[in-house]
């Protein structure tokens, strides 16, 4: 069966394969203008919206879109994105300070609930954010010394890292057009037995979904993904990576830390992060601000949610929207709270792509 094809404006768009069959839970003929399914009718560029179904976005791609490399394409992600797992009475994490360790165990009533106000960057689910259309998880694990347990954290304790793990092969197994990228970015009082336990677990969940390092992510796009039936890459930082063939290192996926409260330091960060980008590996924009210790003593009744989030998606959303993907473009985008106003963040990055159809599309549509 031939792929149905419009003609728009001199450009061809093709839609995969995979989006032929209307009656199924993907949606994919859920577009007000069948897009995918009835190739006589005209199209006009404003009227695709590739966000439409988030849970399906990348299953739904434009065939053009669907043959570049994945790090070619803009694709949203959620910055320490286990956080939702996080309870205020839990203990106090060993990525913080010694001082806040200390003070946390003397005056722990006092202190959980200030370091939980500033800890949780996501409110809901690895699920309910892959529904939304999240295909890069932030990941932060450290060692419970007096279980000898893996957990995610950040500042605060959260969940063992066995089920939201399964959560995300889960997922993976009802959507098999779907990618997620999974950055281990730190790793705190792991020995090497600990980097081992994790290594064998994350391949007795992810299995033969792991997709194995190259040297070159050229030829890494959907459809070369797709045909291999790979759907995880697994980032993992640390030396211990180097014995492993399914887990990338850090130097393949550049992540640049913005490290400041302040907005117009944060974008001209990421603009100049951005042109100093090597097209040839992929990279992580992080459209967030990070509390230091004076601000949050300034705003010791605040959180990051009230006091930060708000500022930060007004300009970081504006960013967005001036900037492309493509060849040394723009790729992984991250933030917190990305289900915020029905995922705005999650549907902007994602309708980026469209200035890949369409390369004369204005950069604030």
């Amino acid at each position: 069966m031939m792929s149905p094809q419009a003609n728009t404006n001199n450009i061809t768009i093709t839609m995969p394969a995979s989006s032929h069959n209307c009656s199924n839970k993907e949606g994919t003929c859920a577009s007000r203008d069948h897009i995918e399914c009835n190739g006589n009718a005209p199209i006009s560029k404003n009227s695709i919206d590739l966000s439409e179904n988030l849970e399906f976005w990348m299953t739904r791609l434009p065939l053009k879109l669907q043959t570049l490399p994945i790090i070619q394409l803009a694709i949203p992600g959620s910055h320490n994105s286990m956080t939702y797992t996080i309870e205020p009475g839990n203990d106090i994490g060993p990525d913080e300070t010694p001082s806040i360790q200390m003070l946390g165990r003397c005056l722990s009533i006092l202190m959980r609930p200030i370091v939980f106000n500033w800890s949780v960057n996501q409110e809901i689910s690895v699920r309910e954010q892959l529904d939304g259309g999240i295909r890069y998880l932030d990941l932060r694990v450290a060692v419970k010394t007096s279980e000898d347990k893996i957990y995610f954290l950040h500042g605060l304790y959260g969940a063992e890292i066995s089920q939201p793990l399964q959560d995300v092969a889960d997922w993976l197994s009802t959507h098999p057009n779907e990618i997620i990228i999974l950055d281990f970015q730190h790793f705190y009082k792991f020995n090497y037995q600990h980097h081992a336990s994790l290594i064998e677990f994350i391949k007795q969940v992810f299995g033969r979904k792991l997709c194995p390092v190259f040297n070159k992510l050229d030829h890494l796009s959907l459809q070369w993904l797709n045909k291999e039936a790979y759907q995880v890459f697994v980032i993992y930082r640390n030396i211990a990576a180097r014995n492993y063939n399914y887990l990338w290192p850090s130097g393949a996926w550049s992540t640049p830390w913005p490290n400041t409260v302040n907005t117009s330091t944060l974008v001209n960060f990421l603009n100049e992060s951005l042109q100093a980008r090597n097209p040839r590996i992929g990279y992580v924009s992080q459209c967030l601000l990070t509390p230091n210790a004076a601000y949050v003593i300034k705003h010791i009744c605040g959180n990051l949610h009230r006091d930060l989030c708000p500022k930060c998606r007004k300009v970081t959303l504006s960013w967005i929207k001036k900037h492309a993907p493509g060849n040394g473009g723009m790729n992984i985008v991250i933030t917190d709270f990305v289900s915020l106003d029905n995922f705005i963040f999650s549907k902007t990055v994602i309708q980026r792509n469209m200035q890949l159809l369409y390369p004369d599309i204005s950069c604030n549509n």
